[in-house]
């Protein structure tokens, strides 16, 4: 895969912040020398950090990117975790058919775990900045999507023990949803009872690991491409003279 293009960007347009989302969606600014320069010298105090998360999503950008990158871990990366778990683990959710198992765990960790993604985005691309950034603005979007793609991995790993509780067969959830889909309820089953947790959250990180990093950089390309042809309609929009 190549770089992501900068000159489709005005370069005056919007200054990126080393904490902002331009820096790592749509990466303009200095040259690698500049970069070291410029980039924090020591890690942030938990107040600042807390103002630059707030920061973070004044930029218009940042939410563009918050549901696209979730939809796409929860959703596309649901389906790799659905094929996974349930087809070759061989693992047991409600009785119904497989799309709308798929749809109801994706929901399910949509809900949960988008907003540990408000969190980890910003915080990741202080670190795709302050570590990929002095080589240069090229390199901080890889950063980024090792980064992030590798947090939510780490924010995954309770995801088995979650989806027994919540979702497994035979749970009160699991029987409502497939009752109210017209099928019968079904009796609970413990799907990681011969493995154990430490297995299942094994099994959870190995997979998701460098699934999530790779549908993280799908995300942010598919962004990047969004805000520079808004960019670029903008600024071919014809003016109109009064």
């Amino acid at each position: 895969m190549c770089a992501l293009p900068q000159h489709a960007v005005p370069m005056g347009a919007h200054p990126p912040k080393l904490m902002g989302p331009r820096s790592v969606f749509v990466p303009v600014g200095p040259s690698p020398r500049s970069a070291v320069r410029t980039a924090p010298r020591m890690v942030p105090k938990p107040p600042q950090l807390a103002r630059a998360v707030i920061d973070f999503y004044r930029d218009p950008i940042s939410w563009l990117a918050l549901v696209i990158t979730s939809v796409m871990l929860c959703y596309v990366g649901g389906a790799a975790m659905f094929w996974f778990h349930a087809e070759y683990l061989g693992e047991l959710g409600p009785a119904i058919p497989w799309y709308d198992h798929w749809a109801l765990d994706s929901t399910f960790a949509f809900i949960l775990l988008t907003p540990a993604l408000v969190v980890i985005m910003p915080l990741t691309a202080w670190l795709a900045n302050r570590t990929a950034g002095k080589h240069g603005p090229d390199a901080v979007p890889w950063a980024f999507a090792a980064a992030a793609g590798a947090a939510f991995a780490v924010a995954t790993i309770p995801g088995p023990l979650a989806h027994d509780l919540f979702m497994g067969r035979g749970t009160w959830l699991a029987n409502h949803v497939t009752q109210w889909l017209g099928y019968p309820p079904a009796p609970p089953v413990l799907d990681h009872e011969h493995g154990g947790a430490l297995a299942a959250f094994a099994q959870q990180f190995g997979f998701g690991l460098p699934l999530y990093i790779v549908l993280t950089f799908l995300a942010l390309v598919l962004v990047h491409s969004i805000t520079v042809r808004r960019v670029q309609t903008q600024t071919e929009a014809p003016v109109s003279v009064s």
